[in-house]
């Protein structure tokens, strides 16, 4: 048996459709196995005729026992073909179990979830699990929680009073609002680095706009149109020399999960932004911050609220007073549902490499840039041009395949069960985006560029 009968499994499957029942959740499991057994019983897969053909047919399919036990955290992939984690992740079983097992607990404790119940907790867990998603650490700097990754970025930038923000065209639109705000505000010059035809922009270009007068440099880690991925260690060795002072503002919230970042390595001058919803998988509303310590003291938010006085439960009247750490960038009470659940699916993450959050990342940086490389491969076979000539060592999780009649193609791709995106170039002229995830298969990716060729 080929892959054929699998993809028309999950196809059916997506016609179909089921809801899952989630119960609980255990968050520390060091395997898929070991997490499943956390959960109630009720969770079960939702679609299990995908299920039985992949595990009688792992051998001819190249899938080892371990990336199946993983897979099956994930049962919403199985509902045809999802290939748009780059732009909204699919949750697997332990997110939803851990949001309903915090909603048991302020049912069973109310007011006393403060104390009682695990709030403070969750948000200390928060902290520390963001932190080493990025390759930080608390000692070094902290992370603040935000509802997305826009807030994250108004929240740094209002601190800073004029001088010149470098970026560059391809940053998502959200940046282009956000810097063209600030420079309003506060009277900033705004430099913005052209992108070339293909989607990508040479590391020495951004470099060479870097003058002594820069005190932010802001970029998108990997270019939304493309998938280009910014050489980031680069950038940031160029600024702290050549403007030691100015700030680099990472925007990665189109590779956190998939590409490593290691935010001790990259220096103290290097703040990173990021939310849950995409190959986090952990729906809205989880944004955070990674700022180094430094910066805790130059950068005044002119936002407020209770949460970031120093002492929010002294209920101090009259001006606020700041706290001195992370803290101080947050207004008003945080957003708990959001990061419960993307501590679950970080959770469930970490079972891919034995429990480690950072070994999670670099597994998924290596299946997915080979994800990629099926799709590019399989574009070639077909006839199909993807965006920018470059090695899957330079791409985000996804790839841009041009198209010219890109919203039926992707209507019809979603009415056969199969999920991408669209972004516009000239009207129906564009690119269907179309992404591996941590728990994808190559067979799935073949299938969707065959897919997406016969809809042509």
């Amino acid at each position: 048996m080929d892959s054929a009968n699998v993809v028309a499994a999950a196809q059916m499957a997506a016609r179909v459709g089921s809801s899952p029942a989630m119960i609980g959740a255990l968050l520390g499991a060091k395997s898929p196995v070991e997490l499943r057994r956390c959960l109630s019983a009720g969770g079960v897969a939702l679609a299990p005729g995908v299920v039985r053909l992949r595990r009688e047919n792992a051998s001819s399919l190249g899938i080892s026992p371990s990336d199946l036990d993983f897979r099956e955290l994930h049962p919403g992939l199985d509902l045809g073909i999802y290939a748009c984690s780059h732009s909204m992740g699919v949750p697997s079983l332990v997110g939803p179990a851990a949001v309903r097992e915090h909603l048991d607990q302020l049912g069973a404790h109310g007011i006393g979830v403060w104390d009682e119940g695990t709030w403070v907790t969750v948000m200390d867990q928060y902290r520390q699990q963001v932190a080493e998603l990025v390759g930080g650490d608390l000692v070094a700097g902290d992370v603040t929680w935000f509802p997305n990754a826009s807030e994250a970025l108004c929240a740094v930038l209002e601190g800073v009073e004029g001088g010149t923000l470098v970026y560059t065209a391809g940053h998502f639109t959200t940046g282009h609002y956000v810097h063209h705000q600030w420079a309003q505000n506060c009277g900033g010059k705004l430099v913005e680095v052209p992108v070339d035809a293909d989607g990508s922009v040479p590391t020495e270009r951004i470099i060479a706009a870097l003058t002594p007068d820069v005190r932010v440099l802001s970029i998108s880690h990997a270019l939304f149109e493309s998938g280009w991925l910014q050489d980031l260690p680069a950038l940031a060795a160029a600024l702290a020399e050549r403007c030691p002072d100015a700030l680099l503002l990472v925007d990665a919230y189109q590779t956190c999960g998939t590409v490593p970042v290691d935010a001790r390595a990259l220096g103290d001058h290097v703040a990173i932004v990021a939310a849950g919803h995409k190959q986090l998988r952990s729906g809205t509303g989880a944004g955070f911050l990674y700022l180094p310590r430094r910066w805790h003291r130059v950068l005044t938010p002119k936002r407020t609220g209770w949460w970031n006085h120093r002492s929010p439960f002294s209920f101090e009247k009259g001006p606020v007073v700041r706290a001195e750490d992370g803290t101080r960038f947050r207004t008003g009470t945080p957003t708990l549902i959001a990061q419960v659940m993307l501590l679950g699916e970080l959770a469930a993450l970490a079972t891919s490499a034995g429990g480690s959050l950072s070994g999670a990342v670099a597994r998924s940086r290596t299946v997915t840039s080979g994800l990629v490389e099926v799709l590019m491969g399989a574009c070639a076979e077909h006839g199909l041009r993807v965006r920018g000539d470059w090695p899957a060592s330079r791409r985000g999780a996804f790839v841009c395949v041009e198209v010219d009649d890109g919203p039926r193609i992707n209507e019809a791709l979603a009415h056969a069960g199969i999920r991408v995106d669209f972004r516009p170039r000239d009207g129906d002229r564009g690119w269907l985006r179309v992404s591996g995830n941590a728990a994808g298969f190559a067979y799935e990716m073949r299938a969707v560029i065959t897919a997406i060729a016969r809809a042509r």
